[in-house]
């Protein structure tokens, strides 16, 4: 599913328990009389018939999803407590998304092998309740978060800190490395441009950190899944939900 930057989804619910997995961009998820922010490998689920809302941040968002019957749950020897909604991000529950989301992608892949994955992250997903984020992410985010990201020893150097351990725990901390961060982050910039402009694709990779136009196509293949054009032809159907 794609959603178009700034996109306000008002309260709706599901008939059937919702898992939706964060692939790019981010929003914020209502729910249950408080909100959360969900950006980077995460996870929401909500139950049948729970009522949340949606407010997509200026990089617009992109998810993938499914519904399940409870049913199905049991029948592959496992029974969750789906008694509220739950989001989780970053840390072993956001790495554990997008391993499952690659796993949901997977073609090659039998149903019930992806039927017992999904158990499997539920049943994980639903033993913990998130992890405290900690006190020098926030710095480091905002240090990454421009055209020209600090290397990893220049961040580190910058807060005191060492780069090897900077790099364990960010990676701990979010689910994913440092250099994939600044990579989702330039391609998300980029996606707006293309997206909202029809400024020539070669200064979109230039003004977005990327080396080169070959070098934005490989990098959005990896991380998008598509190419630069192929997103930019998504324009016209996207400006209908704005």
């Amino acid at each position: 599913m794609v959603h178009p930057p700034d996109q306000v989804i008002g309260e709706h619910r599901h008939e059937w328990p919702f898992l939706m997995l964060p692939m790019l961009g981010d929003y914020v998820e209502r729910y249950d009389g408080s909100e959360a922010r969900i950006v980077g490998p995460s996870a929401v689920l909500h139950p049948a018939g729970t009522c949340h809302a949606n407010c997509i941040g200026d990089h617009g968002m992109e998810t993938v999803s499914i519904e399940f019957d409870q049913d199905w749950v049991r029948s592959v020897h496992f029974d969750p407590a789906l008694e509220r909604s739950r989001s989780w991000i970053g840390g072993r529950i956001g790495a554990s998304a997008r391993a499952l989301a690659s796993t949901w992608g997977n073609t090659l892949l039998t149903e019930t092998e992806v039927a017992e994955a999904t158990a499997a992250f539920l049943q994980l997903a639903l033993a913990h309740d998130g992890q405290a984020q900690p006190a020098w992410l926030s710095d480091v985010l905002k240090l990454i978060d421009g055209e020209k990201s600090p290397s990893t020893a220049e961040i580190a150097h910058r807060l005191g800190l060492h780069p090897a351990w900077l790099a364990r725990s960010y990676r701990y901390a979010t689910g994913e490395g440092l250099h994939e961060t600044i990579r989702r982050n330039r391609v998300e910039r980029a996606i707006v441009l293309l997206r909202s402009t029809e400024t020539p694709t070669v200064e979109i990779a230039l003004a977005t950190g990327f080396c080169d136009q070959s070098h934005m196509n490989r990098v959005f293949k990896a991380v998008a899944g598509r190419t630069p054009r192929e997103i930019r032809t998504e324009q016209t159907l996207l400006a209908r939900f704005r």
